[in-house]
This record gives structure tokens, sequence and C-alpha cells, in this order.
């Protein structure tokens, strides 16, 4: 027998007794065709355990609510044309699993709100409303609070209004099936047969994707998704479907001496057909100015408002800017793994980016993010600790001070702050960055950081969800998923997006403190051979790992979750 929390969907047919007395037959073949065409597909489709069937209806079960109430308004699409009506209803609650079958309050209580619903609706608890309001576009009604028998404290209950949903199963706002356009920038060949020259046209890629990112009514893929691509045969139709974008830009690059010459072509992925293309030739000085006009001429094909953010530099200034740029991107490089050795390989890129233009914006950003990973992972006497907290805020202050456009530094000054116990600070310099940089991942993912932090689950799911849309293929991004589902004390997530993201990864690749949370997932779970194993790992790769360090570094989770973690691996 097993306890736990699941998500619960339940459902059965209105009238089906008068309906059988009516035609049984006809009733049993309608009951038939929805259960096979559309209950049973749906449910595997979202990963559900369907239970059981009850003669009229069904009961499963879901380990998320989004997928529990997308697949609820899923099945009443799917049989809005069979004769019969159903009426369904999604719940999170406790229950008692023998293995076969599943019991409890939190049936009783999902079968209650079953009973309310409408002819064709659903209806939820307020524990589901909580974290689905801002993530499925419905309509929900309040309809008060319920009793329920045998549970002390009536249920707070809720209709949901979904007919008029544009394809239910689909709830990414930002994608090109629903209205907005969509583009992903992939790396540009280096037509120059200089190897070294590969930081001078990634650099070039870099600028147009950060360009297009400030447009508005644009879904721009991040840098890190696009670039998975690089030195891979590309089938641009499977590019469309791996990044759901409708458009993908590719290209070249030739550098010359002083000479750069740019060729660009806009792709329609549905069909793999040509929007445009166009050559761009110009010299080192006016480089600035070539990326502008062609993230302008994109803007223009996607019947989007441009206006450029970048400071168009020229001549000298923008021979300096752009090698600077392409050092300092050297340097964000280097630095993954984020381990003590890739972290002072990363500075020497920078201080070399400011030595030659000292207003380089990206290099003060890598520093200040280096300094501050630094006291995070790596640092556990105090003096050392204040002293990097302290370097790092002020050079992630300066890079803001340059540029208040460049979304590390946000993500860095949040993570600082709220390591350092002031999260008032860290939540209000994570708003800006969303503000200042509204397309970009890191921005995103710095606010889901700090609202996991002080356990505001709906808004920090929904940025975390909104930085994993701009940046899909991007292992980070995932860490930032883990430690919310961490400190929603779904431990089984936590393994699962785990294993499916990062199950190839040396313990290496990650920080120490991701580790311990997967390691304590395992724990949970009382998957101890698994949990052994990691563990062994992690001693190798990080010998002054302890609970005792990992207290000192601090965290990002709720207090109360990050003792239970501590407290765990001292168990351990």
């Amino acid at each position: 027998m097993e306890r736990r929390l699941t998500v619960i969907l339940i459902s059965d047919i209105v009238g089906y007794t008068k309906l059988m007395e009516e035609d049984t037959e006809g009733t049993v073949a309608a009951w038939s065709d929805a259960r096979d065409k559309v209950v049973e597909p749906q449910v595997e489709s979202a990963n559900g355990r369907l239970v059981k069937f009850m003669g009229d209806g069904f009961l499963a079960e879901f380990t998320t609510v989004q997928t529990a109430l997308e697949c609820a308004i899923a099945i009443q699409n799917g049989v809005k044309e069979n004769k019969l009506k159903f009426r369904m209803a999604v719940h999170l609650g406790d229950i008692i699993d023998d293995g076969k079958d599943i019991y409890g309050e939190g049936i009783n209580i999902a079968s209650r709100l079953e009973g309310i619903a409408e002819p064709g609706g659903i209806c939820i608890s307020g524990d589901v409303f909580n974290q689905v309001q801002n993530r499925i576009p419905a309509v929900y009604e309040d309809i008060g609070p319920q009793e329920v028998k045998n549970v002390a404290k009536p249920i707070q209950a809720y209709a949901v209004r979904y007919e008029d949903m544009p394809g239910a199963g689909k709830t990414n706002a930002n994608s090109s099936e629903a209205g907005m356009p969509s583009i992903a920038v992939l790396p540009f060949d280096n037509m120059s047969g200089d190897p070294e020259q590969e930081y001078f046209t990634d650099g070039i890629v870099e600028d147009i994707i950060t360009e297009l990112s400030f447009i508005k009514n644009l879904r721009v893929i991040a840098r890190n998704s696009s670039f998975t691509y690089k030195g891979k045969p590309i089938d641009i139709r499977k590019v469309g479907d791996e990044l759901d974008v409708g458009y993908v830009l590719e290209g070249s690059v030739r550098k010359v001496g002083n000479d750069v010459r740019i060729t660009a072509q806009l792709i329609l992925t549905s069909d793999n057909s040509h929007r445009w293309a166009k050559r761009y030739d110009g010299t080192l000085e006016n480089i600035f100015k070539l990326q502008t006009e062609i993230s302008q001429k994109i803007a223009e094909e996607l019947d989007v408002e441009f206006s450029s953010t970048t400071e168009v530099s020229v001549g000298e200034d923008s021979i300096k800017r752009k090698e600077a740029h392409d050092i300092a991107r050297r340097g964000r490089a280097v630095m993954i793994p984020p381990n003590a050795r890739n972290i002072e390989a990363s500075k020497r890129f920078y201080h070399r980016a400011i030595e030659i233009d000292p207003n380089c914006a990206l290099a003060f950003a890598g520093l200040g993010h280096a300094d501050i990973v630094s006291a995070w992972h790596h640092e556990f006497e105090p003096r050392a600790r204040d002293k990097y907290f302290k370097s790092g805020t002020e050079l992630a202050l300066k890079a803001r001070e340059i540029d208040p456009k460049i979304a590390l530094s946000y993500v860095s000054l949040t993570v600082s702050f709220l390591l350092q116990d002031n999260a008032e600070k860290a939540l209000e310099i994570s708003k800006r960055g969303i503000e200042k940089c509204p397309n970009t991942p890191e921005a995103f993912m710095g606010f889901g950081l700090i609202n996991t932090a002080l356990g505001n689950f709906v808004e920090a799911l929904e940025s975390i969800k909104k930085g994993i849309d701009l940046d899909p293929l991007h292992r980070t991004n995932y860490l930032v998923l883990i430690n919310y589902h961490y400190a929603m004390q779904n431990y089984k997530e936590v393994i699962a997006v785990f294993e499916r993201e990062f199950g190839d990864a040396l313990i290496i690749d990650l920080p120490p403190y991701d580790w311990s949370i997967i390691l304590c997932s395992y724990i949970k779970e009382e998957d101890h051979k698994a949990a052994a194993n990691l563990l062994v790992d992690l001693k190798k790769a990080y010998p002054e790992f302890s609970a005792k360090n990992l207290k000192v570094a601090g965290s990002i989770l709720p207090k109360n979750i990050f003792s239970d973690l501590v407290a765990t691996l001292e168990k351990y």
C-alpha cells in the first residue's frame, strides 16, 4: 500500500441509466466509441494512468494538474459529436494505491466535484485552480465552497469554460500556432577558410538574435537552442517542429581583411520555401549597421514593428567593440560547466575584452556572474564568500549601467541578493530584468528562481515555462524546473526531468548544489541504489561536497524545503 499525493481526473455519463433503458445497444456503442477513440488515446498521450473504467465513466491520475486539465478539455472536445454527455472533475489530493486501484479522501472529493459539474462540463478544486489559472487560457467560474461527506472543511470549486478555446491541447501562447510569428536564427557558415573566424561569425549571429529578441510580438529562439544545430546537416522542417517556429534564418559570413560579406535567407519551415534572400557587403567599420539592416528586413517580412535597441558603432569604435564582444562570448563558452577552473579561464577572456573596450558590458556581466557563482558553489569560508558577493554584485551593477538590456546582469543580481537574504531586492531586480529583456530566457529564469524561493509557485512555473519556450534545448533551464519541482515536493518529477534531460551528463557538468537536489529526490523516492551510485560519483567530482558546505552555500529553494534538503543529506 502506498499513500501519496496525485492529480485525479474522474468522469461519468449524464443520465446513463435512463439512456440504457431507452436504447441499450446505441448507448453501449456510443460509450465504446468514446472510450476507444477519445478517452484512452488522450489519457495515454498526456502520460496519464487510466486506473479503471466504472461502467459509465472512468478514473485516471496524472503527475501534474496542468496535464490533467488539458486532458479533460481534450476529451470533452473530442466527444462533442457523441450523443453522450460527460461530467468531469479534476482534483489534487491524497490517495492510497494498492497497485490495482486507488482510494481515499482525494477520490471522495473528486467524485463530489464531478457530481456538480454541468453536462459536458468540467469542475476543478481550488488547489487545481491556483496552479492552472495563469497557464491554461480558459474561463474559470467561481461556484463557491462545496460540502463533501467525511471531509471537515468545504472544498472550493470552479467551473471551467473551455468551449471557445482553440486547440485544447495547445497552451503555448507564444507559438506560431497562436498567431505570433516565431523564428530561429541558425549558426551561419564561416566562409573565410580560417577557423579563428568562427567566433566572428557566431558573434554576428548572436547579435542578430539579440536585436530580434527586442521586437514586440515576435518569438525568438535563444542562441543556446539554435546553436545545437551547428555543424550538423539541417532539415528545416525538423527544426521547425523541434523548436516550434514558423521561420528559420540561415546564412554565411565571409571576412577577408577588413571586408565582410553576409548572406542571409529567411525560410518558411512548413514547406522549406524561401521568403527572401539577400547579400550584404560592408566592412568591419560598419558591421553593426549590417546586422541591424538584416534584423530590420526580417521584421518587415514578418510584418512586425522594428525599433533597433543597438547603439550602432562605426569606424574604429565598431572594430574594437566587435572584437571585445567576441572575446567576451568566448569567456561565457569556457565557463560551462561552472567549475572553479573554468571560472578562472573565463575571467581571463573577460579581462582581455575590457582591455580592448573599457565599456564592454558583456565582459562586466560575465565577471559579475563568475564571482557570484564562485561565492555560491566554490567558496565556503565567510570572508571569501563576502568578497566574491561584493565584487560580483558591483560588476553586475556596472554592466547594467553600461547596457541595461543584458539579462545575465539581472539573473546574477537576483541570485546574489537572494543568497544574501535580501529577497525583496532580488524580486525587484528580477521584475526589472523581464521589463528590460522581454524576450530573453535568462530573465524569465531569474524571475522563476526568486518566485520559487518565495513560494509563489504559479508565477514561478509560468515564468520557467516561458524561459524554456524561448530556449527549449538548453539544459540549464531544466535545472530551474528541477528546483521548482523539488520545492513543490514533486520528487518523481525531479527524477523524470533529470533522467530525460541529463541522463547522459557527467557529474562534473553541473554544480554540486543541483546534484544534491537530484540525489535527495532519489532518497525521497527510496531508490537507494540510484542515490548511492550518484553519491559515489559526486564525491569523486567534488571531494569538498558535504551537507555542511551546502548549508553554508545557501539555496534558491524556500527555507523550509532547503532545511529539509540539508537534513536529508545529513542523515544519508
